[in-house]
């Protein structure tokens, strides 16, 4: 399992290259992964990644970009 730092290191690189399109960017690879047969760790690492990405967004939509 990938440890929570990295995730959290990956999820903040992906924000930062895709900002709101961050989620549909994730929906897209776990698609992808999905149609490929990747490993169910890699589908699952994507999905985490997703998962951090929309908590942050509803954060930020909660308590402000400041």
């Amino acid at each position: 399992m990938t440890p929570l730092s990295t995730l959290l290191d990956r999820a903040e690189a992906i924000y930062l290259t895709h900002g709101e399109g961050s989620a549909a960017y994730l929906l897209d690879q776990i698609e992808g992964a999905i149609r490929e047969g990747a490993p169910v760790q890699r589908i699952r690492e994507l999905d985490h990644l997703l998962q951090l990405i929309e908590y942050r967004q509803r954060t930020l939509a909660m308590y402000g970009k400041n």
